[in-house]
Protein backbone atom coordinates (compact mmCIF):
# COMPACT_ATOMS: atom_id res chain seq x y z
CA UNK A 1 0.00 0.00 0.00
CA UNK A 2 1.48 3.37 -1.13
CA UNK A 3 -0.99 5.74 0.88
CA UNK A 4 1.46 8.66 1.22
CA UNK A 5 2.15 8.79 -2.42
CA UNK A 6 -1.65 8.41 -3.51
CA UNK A 7 -3.20 10.88 -1.19
CA UNK A 8 -0.22 13.00 -2.75
CA UNK A 9 -1.44 12.76 -6.14
CA UNK A 10 -4.70 13.31 -4.98
CA UNK A 11 -4.16 16.41 -3.48
CA UNK A 12 -1.93 17.22 -6.66
CA UNK A 13 -4.78 16.37 -8.76
CA UNK A 14 -7.72 18.63 -6.80
CA UNK A 15 -9.34 21.04 -9.37
CA UNK A 16 -11.86 23.57 -9.02
CA UNK A 17 -13.99 22.42 -11.81
CA UNK A 18 -14.05 18.95 -10.72
CA UNK A 19 -15.16 19.69 -6.86
CA UNK A 20 -18.75 19.26 -6.60
CA UNK A 21 -20.75 22.40 -6.32
CA UNK A 22 -21.71 21.28 -3.22
CA UNK A 23 -18.50 21.04 -1.83
CA UNK A 24 -17.08 24.50 -3.40
CA UNK A 25 -20.44 26.47 -1.37
CA UNK A 26 -20.05 24.53 1.92
CA UNK A 27 -16.46 25.45 1.42
CA UNK A 28 -16.93 29.15 1.05
CA UNK A 29 -19.17 28.81 3.88
CA UNK A 30 -16.72 27.09 6.32
CA UNK A 31 -14.28 29.91 5.40
CA UNK A 32 -16.92 32.77 6.72
CA UNK A 33 -17.46 30.42 9.61
CA UNK A 34 -13.71 30.72 10.37
CA UNK A 35 -13.18 33.96 10.10
CA UNK A 36 -16.06 34.97 12.22
CA UNK A 37 -15.55 32.40 15.27
CA UNK A 38 -11.73 33.59 14.75
CA UNK A 39 -12.37 37.26 15.12
CA UNK A 40 -14.53 36.63 18.13
CA UNK A 41 -11.51 34.69 19.34
CA UNK A 42 -8.92 36.80 18.83
CA UNK A 43 -9.16 39.60 21.85
CA UNK A 44 -9.62 36.24 24.37
CA UNK A 45 -6.83 35.70 26.80
CA UNK A 46 -4.90 33.19 24.71
CA UNK A 47 -5.07 35.32 21.57
CA UNK A 48 -3.49 38.66 23.85
CA UNK A 49 -0.65 35.87 24.79
CA UNK A 50 0.04 34.80 21.38
CA UNK A 51 0.15 37.89 19.82
CA UNK A 52 2.82 39.47 22.21
CA UNK A 53 4.92 36.16 21.92
CA UNK A 54 4.71 37.36 18.04
CA UNK A 55 5.03 40.97 18.54
CA UNK A 56 8.62 39.72 20.35
CA UNK A 57 9.42 37.33 17.86
CA UNK A 58 9.08 40.05 15.02
CA UNK A 59 8.98 39.19 11.45
CA UNK A 60 7.65 40.14 8.30
CA UNK A 61 4.59 41.38 7.94
CA UNK A 62 3.08 39.09 5.05
CA UNK A 63 -0.72 37.85 6.52
CA UNK A 64 -3.07 39.90 8.47
CA UNK A 65 -3.97 38.62 12.49
CA UNK A 66 -7.58 37.81 12.09
CA UNK A 67 -9.79 40.98 14.32
CA UNK A 68 -6.38 42.49 14.87
CA UNK A 69 -4.92 45.61 13.65
CA UNK A 70 -1.01 43.72 12.84
CA UNK A 71 0.19 41.79 10.22
CA UNK A 72 2.60 38.92 10.88
CA UNK A 73 4.68 36.28 8.81
CA UNK A 74 2.71 33.36 7.39
CA UNK A 75 3.62 31.26 9.76
CA UNK A 76 2.64 33.61 12.66
CA UNK A 77 -0.61 34.45 11.17
CA UNK A 78 -1.52 30.56 10.98
CA UNK A 79 -0.63 30.07 14.81
CA UNK A 80 -2.62 33.16 16.13
CA UNK A 81 -5.47 33.01 13.56
CA UNK A 82 -5.86 29.09 14.10
CA UNK A 83 -5.54 29.17 17.66
CA UNK A 84 -8.37 32.33 18.05
CA UNK A 85 -10.50 30.44 15.75
CA UNK A 86 -10.69 27.65 17.88
CA UNK A 87 -10.71 29.74 21.46
CA UNK A 88 -14.55 29.33 21.86
CA UNK A 89 -14.50 25.84 20.51
CA UNK A 90 -17.24 27.06 18.30
CA UNK A 91 -15.62 25.95 15.36
CA UNK A 92 -17.22 23.27 12.53
CA UNK A 93 -16.94 19.81 13.02
CA UNK A 94 -16.67 16.60 10.30
CA UNK A 95 -17.79 12.94 11.85
CA UNK A 96 -15.23 11.11 9.24
CA UNK A 97 -12.17 13.12 11.11
CA UNK A 98 -13.58 12.92 14.58
CA UNK A 99 -13.25 16.68 14.92
CA UNK A 100 -12.64 20.12 13.41
CA UNK A 101 -11.83 20.32 10.22
CA UNK A 102 -11.76 23.76 8.98
CA UNK A 103 -9.15 25.40 12.05
CA UNK A 104 -6.37 24.13 11.12
CA UNK A 105 -6.84 23.80 7.33
CA UNK A 106 -8.32 27.36 6.74
CA UNK A 107 -6.08 30.07 8.72
CA UNK A 108 -3.24 27.87 6.70
CA UNK A 109 -4.86 28.52 3.39
CA UNK A 110 -5.84 32.22 4.02
CA UNK A 111 -2.50 33.71 5.54
CA UNK A 112 -0.53 32.04 2.22
CA UNK A 113 -2.88 32.73 -0.43
CA UNK A 114 -2.94 36.52 0.81
CA UNK A 115 0.98 36.12 0.90
CA UNK A 116 1.23 34.79 -2.45
CA UNK A 117 -1.49 36.67 -4.44
CA UNK A 118 -3.37 33.85 -4.74
CA UNK A 119 -6.96 33.82 -6.23
CA UNK A 120 -10.29 32.95 -4.57
CA UNK A 121 -10.91 29.85 -6.93
CA UNK A 122 -7.67 28.39 -5.99
CA UNK A 123 -7.90 29.25 -1.94
CA UNK A 124 -11.74 26.93 -2.06
CA UNK A 125 -9.59 24.57 -4.17
CA UNK A 126 -6.94 23.82 -1.64
CA UNK A 127 -8.98 23.97 0.90
CA UNK A 128 -11.18 21.01 0.04
CA UNK A 129 -8.07 19.23 -0.76
CA UNK A 130 -6.90 19.89 3.20
CA UNK A 131 -9.75 18.82 4.35
CA UNK A 132 -10.05 15.63 2.01
CA UNK A 133 -6.94 14.57 3.14
CA UNK A 134 -7.88 14.77 7.18
CA UNK A 135 -10.82 13.31 6.55
CA UNK A 136 -9.55 10.55 4.44
CA UNK A 137 -6.94 9.94 7.28
CA UNK A 138 -9.91 9.71 10.09
CA UNK A 139 -11.71 7.10 8.05
CA UNK A 140 -8.66 5.07 7.75
CA UNK A 141 -7.16 6.19 11.67
CA UNK A 142 -10.73 4.80 12.89
CA UNK A 143 -11.91 5.96 15.76
CA UNK A 144 -9.14 4.04 17.89
CA UNK A 145 -6.82 6.97 16.91
CA UNK A 146 -9.34 9.76 19.15
CA UNK A 147 -9.84 6.76 21.81
CA UNK A 148 -6.52 6.45 22.09
CA UNK A 149 -6.32 10.19 23.59
CA UNK A 150 -5.34 12.14 20.14
CA UNK A 151 -6.80 15.25 19.85
CA UNK A 152 -7.16 14.80 15.63
CA UNK A 153 -7.78 18.49 14.98
CA UNK A 154 -4.05 18.98 15.77
CA UNK A 155 -2.58 15.42 14.46
CA UNK A 156 -4.92 15.02 11.32
CA UNK A 157 -5.22 18.58 10.97
CA UNK A 158 -1.62 18.78 10.72
CA UNK A 159 -1.94 16.90 7.40
CA UNK A 160 -5.24 18.73 6.19
CA UNK A 161 -2.90 21.98 6.53
CA UNK A 162 0.19 20.43 4.71
CA UNK A 163 -1.82 18.99 1.76
CA UNK A 164 -3.66 22.53 1.53
CA UNK A 165 -0.74 24.79 1.60
CA UNK A 166 1.21 22.14 -0.76
CA UNK A 167 -1.42 22.66 -3.25
CA UNK A 168 -1.59 26.21 -3.12
CA UNK A 169 2.06 26.54 -3.25
CA UNK A 170 1.46 24.22 -6.42
CA UNK A 171 3.84 21.59 -5.44
CA UNK A 172 4.13 18.04 -7.51
CA UNK A 173 3.43 14.75 -5.82
CA UNK A 174 6.82 14.02 -4.59
CA UNK A 175 6.78 17.37 -3.01
CA UNK A 176 3.38 17.09 -1.79
CA UNK A 177 4.38 13.25 -0.41
CA UNK A 178 7.14 15.16 1.94
CA UNK A 179 5.01 17.77 2.77
CA UNK A 180 2.64 15.23 4.11
CA UNK A 181 5.95 13.61 5.91
CA UNK A 182 7.52 16.76 7.56
CA UNK A 183 3.70 17.38 8.91
CA UNK A 184 3.26 13.85 10.05
CA UNK A 185 6.91 13.71 12.25
CA UNK A 186 5.42 17.00 14.53
CA UNK A 187 1.63 16.12 14.38
CA UNK A 188 0.83 16.58 18.00
CA UNK A 189 -2.51 17.24 20.08
CA UNK A 190 -3.80 15.27 23.47
CA UNK A 191 -7.13 15.39 24.56
CA UNK A 192 -5.81 15.38 28.62
CA UNK A 193 -5.54 19.67 27.66
CA UNK A 194 -9.14 19.70 26.76
CA UNK A 195 -10.61 22.77 29.24
CA UNK A 196 -7.25 24.37 28.89
CA UNK A 197 -5.46 27.27 26.37
CA UNK A 198 -3.63 23.91 25.16
CA UNK A 199 -6.68 22.73 22.52
CA UNK A 200 -7.33 25.98 20.47
CA UNK A 201 -3.45 26.18 20.56
CA UNK A 202 -3.60 22.55 18.63
CA UNK A 203 -5.45 24.44 15.77
CA UNK A 204 -3.14 27.20 15.01
CA UNK A 205 -0.03 24.42 15.65
CA UNK A 206 -1.47 22.15 12.88
CA UNK A 207 -1.99 24.87 10.63
CA UNK A 208 1.29 26.70 11.32
CA UNK A 209 3.04 22.73 10.80
CA UNK A 210 0.99 22.96 7.50
CA UNK A 211 2.74 25.68 6.47
CA UNK A 212 6.04 24.57 7.48
CA UNK A 213 6.27 21.73 5.83
CA UNK A 214 4.45 22.77 2.43
CA UNK A 215 7.42 25.39 2.55
CA UNK A 216 10.20 23.43 3.34
CA UNK A 217 9.30 20.48 0.78
CA UNK A 218 9.09 23.31 -1.65
CA UNK A 219 12.70 23.89 -0.98
CA UNK A 220 13.90 20.37 -1.08
CA UNK A 221 13.55 19.41 1.92
CA UNK A 222 13.85 15.91 2.50
CA UNK A 223 11.48 13.18 4.30
CA UNK A 224 10.14 9.63 4.59
CA UNK A 225 7.60 9.67 1.34
CA UNK A 226 5.52 6.60 3.38
CA UNK A 227 4.64 8.68 6.67
CA UNK A 228 1.41 7.25 6.57
CA UNK A 229 1.70 3.45 6.35
CA UNK A 230 5.59 2.92 7.16
CA UNK A 231 6.66 1.00 9.99
CA UNK A 232 6.69 3.12 12.98
CA UNK A 233 5.04 5.50 10.62
CA UNK A 234 2.11 7.93 12.16
CA UNK A 235 -0.53 5.22 11.35
CA UNK A 236 1.55 2.71 12.90
CA UNK A 237 2.09 4.42 16.15
CA UNK A 238 -1.27 6.10 16.50
CA UNK A 239 -3.70 4.24 15.70
CA UNK A 240 -4.47 0.16 14.59
CA UNK A 241 -4.14 0.80 11.00
CA UNK A 242 -7.11 -0.24 8.98
CA UNK A 243 -6.82 -2.68 6.07
CA UNK A 244 -5.73 -1.59 2.63
CA UNK A 245 -9.32 -1.92 1.33
CA UNK A 246 -10.92 0.77 4.07
CA UNK A 247 -8.06 3.20 2.77
CA UNK A 248 -9.12 2.87 -0.79
CA UNK A 249 -13.09 3.28 0.42
CA UNK A 250 -11.73 6.44 1.94
CA UNK A 251 -9.73 7.66 -0.87
CA UNK A 252 -12.91 6.68 -3.35
CA UNK A 253 -15.07 9.18 -1.86
CA UNK A 254 -15.29 12.15 -4.23
CA UNK A 255 -15.60 15.21 -1.90
CA UNK A 256 -16.05 15.23 2.24
CA UNK A 257 -16.51 19.15 2.39
CA UNK A 258 -19.86 18.90 1.80
CA UNK A 259 -20.33 16.85 5.09
CA UNK A 260 -19.29 19.72 7.17
CA UNK A 261 -21.42 20.33 9.95
CA UNK A 262 -21.61 24.08 11.61
CA UNK A 263 -22.33 24.34 15.53
CA UNK A 264 -24.97 26.75 16.44
CA UNK A 265 -23.92 26.43 20.48
CA UNK A 266 -20.51 27.59 21.72
CA UNK A 267 -19.28 24.50 23.50
CA UNK A 268 -18.04 21.23 22.62
CA UNK A 269 -19.86 19.52 19.76
CA UNK A 270 -20.47 16.45 21.36
CA UNK A 271 -22.60 18.37 24.28
CA UNK A 272 -24.97 20.17 21.24
CA UNK A 273 -27.18 16.86 20.94
CA UNK A 274 -28.12 16.95 24.89
CA UNK A 275 -28.74 20.83 24.44
CA UNK A 276 -31.10 20.49 21.37
CA UNK A 277 -33.00 17.19 22.91
CA UNK A 278 -33.44 19.30 26.44
CA UNK A 279 -34.40 22.57 24.58
CA UNK A 280 -37.06 20.51 22.55
CA UNK A 281 -38.65 18.91 25.99
CA UNK A 282 -38.57 22.23 27.25
CA UNK A 283 -40.60 24.13 25.04
CA UNK A 284 -42.77 21.00 24.09
CA UNK A 285 -43.60 21.08 27.89
CA UNK A 286 -43.08 24.57 29.10
CA UNK A 287 -40.37 23.23 31.55
CA UNK A 288 -39.04 25.81 34.42
CA UNK A 289 -35.50 24.83 36.66
CA UNK A 290 -37.86 24.65 39.55
CA UNK A 291 -39.66 21.82 37.75
CA UNK A 292 -37.04 19.75 37.20
CA UNK A 293 -36.46 16.53 39.90
CA UNK A 294 -33.72 14.72 37.99
CA UNK A 295 -31.96 14.44 34.69
CA UNK A 296 -30.68 11.60 33.28
CA UNK A 297 -28.54 12.20 29.55
CA UNK A 298 -27.15 8.50 28.10
CA UNK A 299 -24.23 9.24 25.30
CA UNK A 300 -21.83 6.75 23.48
CA UNK A 301 -18.99 6.04 25.67
CA UNK A 302 -17.07 8.31 23.75
CA UNK A 303 -18.65 11.52 25.02
CA UNK A 304 -17.33 10.35 28.67
CA UNK A 305 -13.61 11.18 28.24
CA UNK A 306 -14.31 14.35 26.29
CA UNK A 307 -17.03 16.34 27.57
CA UNK A 308 -18.06 15.51 30.73
CA UNK A 309 -16.62 17.67 33.56
CA UNK A 310 -18.62 16.65 36.43
CA UNK A 311 -18.47 20.15 38.54
CA UNK A 312 -16.27 22.99 36.42
CA UNK A 313 -15.15 25.92 37.96
CA UNK A 314 -14.18 27.92 35.14
CA UNK A 315 -16.12 28.76 31.19
CA UNK A 316 -13.67 27.14 29.48
CA UNK A 317 -14.17 23.93 31.26
CA UNK A 318 -18.31 24.59 31.09
CA UNK A 319 -17.77 24.41 27.69
CA UNK A 320 -16.62 20.52 27.98
CA UNK A 321 -19.47 19.90 30.91
CA UNK A 322 -22.37 18.37 29.85
CA UNK A 323 -23.83 18.13 33.13
CA UNK A 324 -23.56 22.08 33.20
CA UNK A 325 -24.45 22.49 29.26
CA UNK A 326 -27.45 20.47 30.27
CA UNK A 327 -28.49 22.94 33.12
CA UNK A 328 -27.86 25.81 30.97
CA UNK A 329 -30.76 24.68 28.27
CA UNK A 330 -33.22 24.01 30.95
CA UNK A 331 -32.76 27.21 32.48
CA UNK A 332 -32.99 29.10 29.22
CA UNK A 333 -29.16 30.00 29.29
CA UNK A 334 -28.33 31.52 25.53
CA UNK A 335 -26.14 28.73 24.68
CA UNK A 336 -25.34 30.32 21.16
CA UNK A 337 -23.58 33.03 22.99
CA UNK A 338 -19.75 33.35 23.72
CA UNK A 339 -20.22 35.89 25.99
CA UNK A 340 -22.65 33.39 28.24
CA UNK A 341 -19.15 31.20 29.09
CA UNK A 342 -17.54 33.01 31.99
CA UNK A 343 -15.93 31.83 35.13
CA UNK A 344 -18.58 33.64 37.16
CA UNK A 345 -21.29 31.05 35.18
CA UNK A 346 -19.53 28.04 36.04
CA UNK A 347 -20.06 29.06 39.78
CA UNK A 348 -23.37 30.56 40.22
CA UNK A 349 -24.96 28.99 42.60
CA UNK A 350 -28.67 28.20 41.21
CA UNK A 351 -26.78 26.39 38.09
CA UNK A 352 -24.61 24.07 40.55
CA UNK A 353 -27.92 22.99 42.28
CA UNK A 354 -29.69 22.25 38.80
CA UNK A 355 -25.97 20.66 37.24
CA UNK A 356 -25.69 18.33 40.47
CA UNK A 357 -29.57 17.34 39.26
CA UNK A 358 -28.12 15.38 36.51
CA UNK A 359 -26.35 12.22 35.51
CA UNK A 360 -24.22 11.27 32.58
CA UNK A 361 -24.23 7.71 31.69
CA UNK A 362 -23.00 5.49 28.86
CA UNK A 363 -25.58 3.71 25.95
CA UNK A 364 -25.38 -0.18 26.41
CA UNK A 365 -24.52 -0.46 22.69
CA UNK A 366 -22.96 1.92 20.41
CA UNK A 367 -25.40 4.70 19.34
CA UNK A 368 -25.12 8.13 17.97
CA UNK A 369 -28.44 9.46 19.64
CA UNK A 370 -28.28 11.95 22.66
CA UNK A 371 -31.59 10.72 24.97
CA UNK A 372 -32.24 12.85 27.60
CA UNK A 373 -34.67 11.77 30.44
CA UNK A 374 -36.43 14.51 32.60
CA UNK A 375 -38.28 13.44 35.50
CA UNK A 376 -40.55 16.32 36.76
CA UNK A 377 -41.48 16.91 40.69
CA UNK A 378 -45.06 16.12 40.09
CA UNK A 379 -43.68 12.60 38.64
CA UNK A 380 -43.70 13.31 34.93
CA UNK A 381 -41.56 11.66 32.41
CA UNK A 382 -40.43 13.43 29.55
CA UNK A 383 -37.88 11.49 26.83
CA UNK A 384 -36.35 13.26 23.50
CA UNK A 385 -33.37 11.77 21.54
CA UNK A 386 -31.36 13.81 19.23
CA UNK A 387 -28.22 13.24 16.61
CA UNK A 388 -26.56 17.13 15.65
CA UNK A 389 -24.35 15.12 13.66
CA UNK A 390 -26.21 15.25 10.20
CA UNK A 391 -25.01 17.77 7.22
CA UNK A 392 -28.03 20.24 6.28
CA UNK A 393 -29.03 19.28 2.84
CA UNK A 394 -30.75 22.72 2.30
CA UNK A 395 -27.59 25.23 1.90
CA UNK A 396 -29.56 28.02 1.26
CA UNK A 397 -30.44 27.29 4.88
CA UNK A 398 -27.47 26.78 6.27
CA UNK A 399 -26.12 30.34 4.52
CA UNK A 400 -29.30 31.43 6.72
CA UNK A 401 -28.33 30.07 9.89
CA UNK A 402 -24.29 30.73 9.57
CA UNK A 403 -25.26 34.12 8.50
CA UNK A 404 -27.11 35.00 11.78
CA UNK A 405 -23.83 33.57 13.54
CA UNK A 406 -21.45 35.47 11.62
CA UNK A 407 -23.55 38.70 12.29
CA UNK A 408 -23.15 37.77 16.22
CA UNK A 409 -20.17 37.53 16.33
CA UNK A 410 -18.41 39.85 14.48
CA UNK A 411 -20.59 42.98 14.64
CA UNK A 412 -19.95 43.81 17.95
CA UNK A 413 -15.89 43.71 17.23
CA UNK A 414 -15.79 44.99 13.89
CA UNK A 415 -18.99 47.17 13.09
CA UNK A 416 -22.32 45.98 11.30
CA UNK A 417 -20.81 47.34 7.73
CA UNK A 418 -17.85 45.38 8.11
CA UNK A 419 -19.82 41.57 9.09
CA UNK A 420 -22.08 42.40 5.91
CA UNK A 421 -18.75 43.52 3.73
CA UNK A 422 -17.43 40.04 5.00
CA UNK A 423 -20.26 37.67 4.02
CA UNK A 424 -20.69 39.75 0.58
CA UNK A 425 -17.14 38.73 -0.10
CA UNK A 426 -17.41 35.33 1.03
CA UNK A 427 -20.52 34.44 -0.82
CA UNK A 428 -18.14 35.73 -3.98
CA UNK A 429 -14.66 34.44 -3.27
CA UNK A 430 -14.69 32.03 -5.90
CA UNK A 431 -15.04 35.01 -8.68
CA UNK A 432 -12.52 37.04 -6.56
CA UNK A 433 -8.88 37.60 -8.21
CA UNK A 434 -7.35 38.24 -4.93
CA UNK A 435 -8.18 36.94 -1.50
CA UNK A 436 -6.31 40.44 -0.25
CA UNK A 437 -9.54 42.54 -0.32
CA UNK A 438 -11.03 40.35 2.06
CA UNK A 439 -8.12 40.04 4.42
CA UNK A 440 -8.25 44.06 4.74
CA UNK A 441 -11.99 43.78 5.83
CA UNK A 442 -10.89 41.28 8.74
CA UNK A 443 -8.51 43.48 10.24
CA UNK A 444 -9.58 45.42 13.46
CA UNK A 445 -8.79 49.27 13.81
CA UNK A 446 -6.85 49.00 16.80
CA UNK A 447 -5.72 46.33 19.60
Amino acid sequence: MQATRQLAQRVVDTRTECIPEAARTVARQALMDFIGVAIAGAREPLADILAAEIDAEGGHPQAQLLGRSGRASVRQAALFNGSAGHAHDYDDVHTAMTGHPTVPVAPAVLALAEHLGRSGAEVIASFCAGVDAECILGRFAGANHYARGWHATGTLGAFGAAAAAARLRQLDARETAAALGIAGTQAAGLKSQFGTMCKPLHAGHAAATGVDAANLAARGFTSRLDILEADQGFLATQSECGSAEQWQNALAVPAYTQDICFKYHAACYLTHSSIEAIRTLSERHGLKPKDIAEVDIRVDKGHLKVCNIPKPNTGLEAKFSLRLTAAMALSGVNTASIDVFTDELAKDAELRALRDRVSVAAHAERNPDSIVDIRTRDGHNHTEACNVAIPMTDLDAQWRKLETKFRALVAPRLGDAAADAIIDACHELEQADSVAPLMQLVRSADD
